[in-house]
């Protein structure tokens, strides 16, 4: 299993190692700012990293280079066999998979249990577990072959409770493992077995926009993405997110409020393809029977989705990101830092 060592930092406060099996695109030089008002860590910095996570495939098929063989697919459930091993103070892990950038409902090694978006695992100071992700693919046709995107996301069943902390500090990371899955017949048609989405939206607006000099040198910049110019937006990938036109880091109180509109916008390598996805608690926010927005990057020109969240159908606390998920190639992959949308009581 090859590693790759990845180091988190979060300003002024600590750091959080991970290992990866295979290559991931995270740079902590290219990582936008988390603001930590009140971090769940505190104090960890006297006591040293919080720990590491690994995780990847188990006994996969490889080529003779040692590289893993894209998976076969011939119908019905699909088994991916997966691993991982955790040390330190992470406490739970969980894990979202994506096919083709799309989210994916699966099972946990039991065909029998119920189709969820985030299944999440209780861990000790020192871990390691194997497990299946069982699945009936959404989407893909006889001859495809699919990314197929496992997300991890630390410590997941944690939320503020706005009394003894108001951010998720350094929880709620994630980093990514990218497999090919071959498709040798066809996905089942019309409505699969599923999680459960949440239908929050109110409206859903896309489109694909110039980018100006003024977005590169303001926006960009106060989105964490310094030292981009014109010139080099093709050599990467980059996300900004706001809410009501700001720029939010922790929580932000619904009280009073009909809705709350979000202004996500993804620019960057010509040619990149990825699927955009927006999750309430880990559920993917479906607006038209849609939970996922494909996208393909244009040079010179940035994709803007405007969604409005209709309050009345929130009660009091959630948990919301974003997440863009590479369809093809091996593009980055990304997830929006954690926000509390609550409700005073």
């Amino acid at each position: 299993m090859g590693k790759r060592l990845l180091s988190f930092a979060v300003p002024f406060v600590l750091s959080f190692t991970v290992t990866a099996c295979g290559n991931y695109n995270i740079a902590d030089e290219n990582a936008p700012p988390q603001n930590v008002e009140e971090d769940p860590f505190a104090g960890a910095e006297e006591e040293g990293d919080l720990g590491f996570l690994s995780h990847g495939e188990a006994n996969p098929a490889r080529a003779d280079d040692r590289s893993v063989l894209p998976y076969e697919y011939n119908g019905g459930e699909f088994v991916l066999d997966y691993q991982f091993s955790s040390e330190g103070k992470l406490d739970s892990i969980g894990f979202l998979l994506f096919l083709d950038g799309k989210p994916q409902a699966y099972k946990v090694d039991d065909t029998g249990a119920e189709y969820e978006y985030l299944h999440c695992f209780q861990i000790s100071e020192k871990h390691e577990e194997e497990f299946s992700f069982v699945f009936t693919p959404d989407t893909g046709k006889k001859g495809d072959t699919l990314n197929m995107t496992v997300m991890s996301v630390t410590r997941p069943d944690f939320r503020p409770d706005m009394k003894e902390t108001s951010s998720y500090g350094w929880y709620h990371q994630s980093f990514e493992r990218v497999l090919k899955l071959h498709y040798n017949e066809d996905a089942p048609d019309g409505d699969s077995a599923g999680g459960e989405s949440i239908a929050a939206f109110r409206d859903v607006r896309i489109s694909e926009e110039k980018i100006t000099s003024s977005f590169v040198e303001n926006e960009l910049v106060k989105a964490g993405w310094n030292g981009v110019t014109m010139d080099t937006l093709d050599s990467g990938v980059y996300w900004t997110i706001a809410y009501d036109g700001e720029l939010v880091y922790d929580n932000i109180n619904l009280t009073g409020k009909d809705t709350l509109t979000l202004r996500y916008t993804l620019c960057g390598t010509a040619g990149a393809r990825y699927g955009i996805s927006f999750f309430l608690d880990h559920k993917p926010i479906s607006f038209e029977e849609a939970v996922s927005y494909d996208v393909t990057l244009s040079k010179g020109n940035m994709w803007v989705i405007e969604a409005t969240i209709d309050t009345a159908k929130l009660d009091d606390f959630h948990t919301f990101y974003a997440t863009a998920v590479a369809a093809d190639k091996d593009s980055v992959t990304s997830k929006t830092g954690s926000i509390l949308l609550y409700k005073s009581r």
